[in-house]
């Protein structure tokens, strides 16, 4: 594979693909490179070249990808969990109760708001996210 990462640096290396993910419009790779023990994400947009290799490989045991997406590893965090509670406005926060942000997402009516406990990945994509709504959030913690 030829891949162009973030700063332009062009890498050419021998990958073995373990799945694909989906973070907003951008598709990743998850791999590892030849003789590494490790799992990378490369952004499908950056891979320049690919040719299929007649050499196969081992895929790894214990490597499961749910469970990768689940560490956080596509919200730029290293897996550490919080419990999250927030206050949103109605309009802005509806959506939440259509779409959980985990399994244990609680959602109390307050009239005008929701407010909202869950135990998410603490990640700058989080933090991000949270920014997004501006003054609709009104009052939020991270605890962990």
């Amino acid at each position: 594979m030829d891949y162009k990462n973030a700063q332009g640096r062009r890498n050419k290396a021998k990958v073995m693909p373990l799945g694909l993910a989906q973070q907003g419009p951008r598709l990743y790779l998850v791999c590892r490179f030849a003789h590494f023990d490790n799992e990378r994400s490369l952004a499908l947009h950056r891979i320049i070249s690919a040719t299929e290799s007649t050499l196969s490989f081992q895929r790894p045991a214990t490597f499961n990808l749910e469970r990768y997406d689940d560490d956080g590893r596509f919200g730029f965090g290293e897996g550490k969990r919080i419990q999250l509670k927030f206050r949103i406005a109605k309009i802005a926060g509806q959506h939440l109760l259509e779409t959980a942000l985990s399994r244990d997402q609680q959602v109390a009516d307050l009239g005008d708001a929701f407010e909202v406990t869950a135990t998410v990945v603490e990640s700058e994509q989080l933090k991000w996210w949270l920014r997004g709504f501006g003054e609709a959030i009104q009052t939020f913690s991270l605890n962990s």
